[in-house]
């Protein structure tokens, strides 16, 4: 799912953009998982059904019991699976920049996740929710681009994982769309 949202800028010729993205469940760490079993890691840290914030909660208990010997091995597995789920946002809002500057309808519907909840928000525009009505408004985006007609790049970007499904990346999308360039 990727959600696009502006936030206005200091001056009218800079754009924020926020991109939230839901990472994909099949993260690197259930791989590792096999790995880490060998060593001693409790292969439940690495169960894809504990989030994030079961593990901190596990990690606050084994704290306040001083159970540091587990609170390590959980302090890892939590740093572990943040690291994967930012790579893994990072990875999706890369794609999505890819499709952008491509001006292709099929590589930009094959980055949008399926379903009602997803949304994005166009410089001028209010918020348009669901996929089939987002989808439209690229095809209207896109129509009549030539291929790879965009240069785009982008400045100050920072990403956020917010659960192992969950991020934010914000950036200043800086777009040279052949004979008009902005912020």
């Amino acid at each position: 799912m990727l959600r696009r949202k502006h936030a206005f800028g200091a001056s009218p010729s800079r754009q924020q953009w926020a991109w939230h993205v839901q990472a994909p469940r099949a993260c690197p760490h259930v791989q590792i998982a096999s790995a880490r079993q060998a060593s001693g890691i409790q292969l439940s840290l690495w169960d894809d059904s504990l989030t994030l914030a079961d593990l901190r909660g596990q990690l606050d208990a084994a704290v306040a019991n001083e159970d540091y010997v587990s609170a390590a091995r959980i302090r890892d597995t939590l740093q572990q699976r943040q690291t994967d789920a930012k790579l893994a946002i990072e990875d999706a809002n890369t794609r999505f920049y890819d499709a952008f500057r491509s001006g292709d309808v099929k590589q930009m519907d094959a980055v949008w996740g399926h379903g009602e909840h997803i949304q994005v928000v166009h410089p001028g525009a209010a918020c348009i929710a669901g996929r089939s009505l987002v989808m439209e408004s690229w095809k209207a985006i896109l129509k009549g681009v030539r291929p790879n007609a965009f240069k785009i790049s982008l400045e100050d970007v920072r990403v956020f994982a917010l659960s192992d499904t969950q991020g934010v990346v914000t950036c200043v999308e800086v777009v040279d769309a052949d004979d008009s360039r902005g912020r």
